[in-house]
């Protein structure tokens, strides 16, 4: 992979060319992960609001009711269910673990079997998370598309 960079002080905006010579998984990762950098969430810390990046978001879960969004050494509350926020995400490198819990597979490190037939994921971070049995199998197509696997 060849990276150029170009300052050019006439330009408006930030202008991003890809240049491939096959539409592959690789390359659609690229751009899912370019358009994730400038899509933000409105979430709650107390009495303020802040707009996280969501490729600063780890992962997001669903404890007592409430939604709750994870970076990396941050956690803010969100508006919404976690249903329709990962509808919002999922073609942003999201991906459902469990019936309570989203990650952002970008922040995925490694994952280990357990003896209950679940799956421990570790993401970069040192946090941890259960994938559940119905979850394995996509997580696993997932990162075989990525070429991570």
């Amino acid at each position: 992979m060849i990276i150029n960079l170009e300052q050019n002080s006439l330009k408006k905006d930030i202008e991003i060319l890809i240049t491939y010579p096959i539409k592959n998984k690789i390359v659609e990762r690229i751009i899912s992960s370019i358009k994730s950098v400038d899509m933000q969430i409105e979430c709650y810390s107390g009495s303020s609001v802040k707009m996280v990046n969501i490729s600063d978001i780890y992962y997001i879960e669903s404890v007592n009711g409430k939604t709750i969004v994870h970076c990396r050494n941050e956690s803010y509350f969100v508006r919404g269910r976690l249903y329709q926020i990962y509808e919002k995400l999922k073609d942003k490198g999201f991906m459902q673990v469990s019936k309570y819990c989203v990650v952002n597979i970008n922040k995925l490190d490694k994952f280990k079997p357990l003896d209950n037939n679940c799956f421990e994921a570790t993401l970069s971070n040192g946090a941890f998370l259960c994938i559940t049995r119905r979850y394995i199998s996509d997580i696993k197509q997932k990162l075989y598309e990525m070429d991570v696997f």
